[in-house]
């Protein structure tokens, strides 16, 4: 599954729970005072890209009224819409690259310093930014040393703590946080054009656009993680075989399913006003749920995105998951089993 929609059909209008983040911006453009760069934050899934193509396209479009929203109908907006305005840069890693380089920076950051195409701003935006290597990092603080009028670089990032400090020192920090479950479920029913199914947005770890991408295969996915953390915490299932079964692209989705199901465990033994909670899965999991002491539940929520953290750079990823797994089965099973090192 892929972090964002693709950035040439992104449309130019920003989703309902965005105006936060919008507001802020726009008291900085009503005050002439824009940033030169900006740290925009949030969890995969929330729509960071597609707000940054819509903060682009209202800051080139000549029609723009007081708010920070493009009119959607100027040459610059026919621009945007297309993927193909000249003063709209896009930094990604290479295909073939786990890493962006700094000569990729080092071009960007000429593009960025030229004279705009269309006579107004220009735009660089560097996405996931935490993929930048130490050197093209600092490639990037030169450029922010001395910017030049009228632009914008964007570093877009689900996990902050993987830019330099000096870097994100330089930059306005802007987070888009995960909406609320009703704004979720509101805008999710209107996109599936119907009920929105149980779990499926706790299962995308609240994020509406990887709920929307879930959707199809939902149900799939339901079926599999929850017959496989039965029979992990039953003990009977290896931690080799069930790894193997989570591995692939799907991977990130299985661990948010798993997180989604600790977080049931855990609210249903922690809410204290009488509401009876359902956690999801069979009953073996449900009494699992039921039996786990409360504080391994909270390491395991630590152990699922800790794994979720190291899986972007390790060659190794189906031993991540079988720790994991191994820890699931002590924590929640009565068999019991090793434990990780703490």
């Amino acid at each position: 599954m892929t972090d964002e929609t693709s950035t040439t059909v992104l449309p130019i209008t920003m989703l309902p729970w965005h105006d936060g983040a919008r507001g802020r911006l726009e008291a900085a453009v009503a005050s002439n005072r824009l940033p030169h760069a900006v740290l925009l934050h949030g969890p995969t899934g929330v729509g960071k890209e597609r707000f940054v193509a819509a903060l682009a396209a209202a800051l080139f479009c000549t029609r723009r009224g007081p708010r920070l929203e493009a009119c959607g109908e100027c040459a610059e907006c026919a621009l945007s819409r297309a993927g193909s305005h000249p003063d709209l840069h896009w930094l990604r890693r290479l295909e073939d690259k786990k890493s962006i380089s700094v000569d990729q920076v080092r071009e960007t950051c000429e593009q960025l310093g030229m004279t705009s195409m269309r006579g107004g701003y220009r735009v660089a935006v560097v996405a996931p930014a935490q993929v930048m290597t130490p050197n093209a990092q600092n490639a990037l603080l030169k450029t922010l040393e001395e910017p030049a009028p009228r632009t914008l670089l964007v570093l877009v990032t689900p996990r902050p703590s993987g830019l330099l400090a000096t870097l994100r020192s330089r930059c306005q920090r802007v987070e888009i946080a995960r909406p609320a479950p009703a704004m979720a479920e509101a805008w999710l029913a209107v996109e599936l054009g119907g009920p929105v199914p149980p779990g499926l947005i706790d299962s995308a770890g609240g994020a509406p656009l990887r709920a929307l991408e879930l959707a199809p295969h939902f149900q799939a996915l339901e079926g599999q993680m929850s017959g496989l953390a039965a029979a992990v915490v039953g003990g009977r299932a290896e931690a080799t075989g069930a790894a193997a079964e989570m591995m692939g692209d799907g991977l990130p989705v299985r661990l948010d399913w798993l997180e989604a199901w600790l977080g049931q465990a855990i609210r249903a033994r922690t809410v204290s006003n009488g509401t009876q909670l359902t956690v999801r899965g069979g009953g073996e999991l449900q009494r699992a749920a039921a039996e786990v002491n409360i504080s391994a539940a909270f390491r395991m929520v630590d152990r699922v995105r800790e794994v979720r953290r190291l899986l972007e750079g390790s060659a190794a990823p189906q031993l991540l998951v079988e720790a994991l797994l191994v820890d699931l089965a002590a924590s929640f099973g009565r068999r019991g089993g090793m434990q990780w090192p703490r």
